[in-house]
């Protein structure tokens, strides 16, 4: 049953890792397609890679880790209802078919998105995801579902450095500054 798990866990890393190459400008630059069409390809690997690794996770016989009850049921399902919420909001200021790869990048694709949710937060793609995994553990606190959730923390602190990195080259002193200025994964408290 364990290794059942760790090959799951692997499963996650190498999708983090290959996602994170085919984002990379080096990698990009390499391939001889068109920004669309790559970004197509990209969308489309990522996710049915994904897909599969859901199926794989359903299909582990998996303990639960705590015990599942009517009050871990309804927060597992706001956290994760909150989490699509903020996947849905973040994406109000990009365009869906952009980012699918359904439709070539215009001018305004390529500013700096500072405002709406971004003004709060610099990643709520990856904030809503963090939700969205945490709530479904709670709800389901599965061995297999845990595993999930620890793969995708393990991941973040490298896939938002990757990303930074590329947002830096691209918009410069802008990001620096917006950096400075917005936390990453989650808004500041401020107390009255």
């Amino acid at each position: 049953m364990l290794l059942n798990h760790l090959i799951f866990f692997g499963c996650w890393a190498l999708f983090y890792t290959i996602h994170s190459l085919l984002a990379s400008n080096g990698f990009k630059n390499k391939v001889a397609l068109n920004p669309t069409t790559y970004r197509l390809i990209y969308s489309l690997f990522s996710t049915l890679s994904f897909a599969f690794i859901l199926l794989l996770g359903a299909s582990i016989y998996s303990a639960f880790v705590l015990p599942p009850s009517p009050i871990t049921t309804y927060i597992g399902l706001m956290l994760a209802t909150f989490g699509l919420f903020v996947i849905k909001r973040s994406f109000r200021n990009y365009s869906l078919r952009v980012f699918l790869g359904l439709k070539k990048e215009s001018q305004s694709d390529q500013t700096l998105k500072k405002d709406k949710l971004q003004s709060k937060i610099r990643h709520p793609l990856y904030t809503g995801t963090i939700l969205l995994f945490l709530g479904y553990f709670i709800y389901n606190p599965l061995l297999v579902n845990l595993v999930s959730l620890v793969a995708l923390l393990a991941y973040l602190p490298f896939g938002i450095r990757l990303e930074e990195k590329k947002l830096i080259q691209q918009f410069g002193d802008e990001y620096l500054e917006y950096k400075k200025s917005t936390p990453a994964l989650f808004p500041k408290i401020k107390f009255s």
